[in-house]
């Protein structure tokens, strides 16, 4: 028996093959075009927005991301996939799942703008790879498709297909500071690891690989070490232009230095030292 199981690849295993898989993103790409094009304007003012209006901006991502979600499971999933796979309702059920997660995160989490006791906020570092995760999710993800050989037709877009759609998710939670983010990057993850896996079994090996390794980046974002209060607020100063600067010493007078006082007549002592 295990002899006899030995024999078979993962793509023994797959209803369907690679033209049939492409075929289903140009159907729906066709007929449903708009929403994607209108999802990824929305996210990318929503990703500007984030270093001015952090907590707006978060709670936008959070509504738009379970709008996606849901979009990819109707059309895809409960849609399109399901005509060549019936366990398709499955990881939709899971996107359903996970935007309901997503619009309960919109409407009751705390979206401050520095730490609180939800979390710590994000570093520049985290901001800036989970904003470049983002952008592939939106440009990247279907460049890497076109680049190996797809039709333009059936590329993969944000807000429709369940690929970019989770790796947007994860580039935008990774940025968020609350703590949470793990527990919403479960459903995003587990698809993406599962959709390699996929690919892989379609010999569509580029792909696959372009895959895995965005979803190792976005895992990496979300949890790179975040900002302290004191951290956050030095970062804050410096981006605002608020921080303390002292003004520079008139002509013919000593610079000042840090630590030292003034004593009775004029004359400058360390603060360990007293007057003979």
């Amino acid at each position: 028996m295990l002899a006899d199981l030995s024999t078979y690849s993962l793509q023994d295993f797959l209803l369907f093959d690679a033209t049939i898989y492409r075929g289903l993103f140009g159907q729906m790409t066709a007929a449903l075009w708009p929403l994607a094009l209108a999802g990824i304007a929305l996210a990318l003012v929503l990703l500007g927005l984030r270093r001015r209006l952090p907590a707006l901006a978060d709670q936008g991502a959070a509504m738009l991301l379970a709008t996606a979600f849901l979009a990819s499971a109707w059309f895809f999933f409960f849609g399109v996939y399901r005509t060549i796979n019936f366990a398709a309702v499955y990881p939709g059920w899971a996107f359903v799942a996970q935007a309901g997660l997503l619009l309960l995160a919109a409407v009751v989490a705390v979206f401050a703008t520095g730490p609180s006791r939800w979390g710590n906020a994000a570093s520049p570092l985290t901001r800036l790879v989970a904003a470049l995760v983002v952008l592939y999710g939106l440009f990247g993800h279907p460049a890497a498709e076109l680049a190996t050989g797809r039709e333009a037709a059936s590329l993969e877009w944000f807000a429709l297909a369940p690929d970019p759609t989770a790796l947007v998710a994860l580039g935008f939670l990774a940025s968020w500071r609350s703590r949470w983010r793990y527990a919403l990057s479960l459903v995003p993850v587990i698809w993406l690891a599962a959709s390699a896996l996929t690919l892989y079994g379609l010999e569509m090996q580029t792909e696959a690989l372009c895959l895995a390794l965005a979803m190792l980046v976005g895992l990496v974002a979300l949890v790179l070490p975040r900002q302290t209060a004191f951290e956050f607020a030095r970062s804050e100063e410096a981006h605002d232009g608020t921080a303390t600067r002292r003004a520079p010493p008139r002509p013919g007078e000593a610079p000042r230095i840090p630590g030292r006082i003034k004593a009775a007549g004029g004359e400058a002592l360390l603060p360990t030292t007293r007057r003979q």
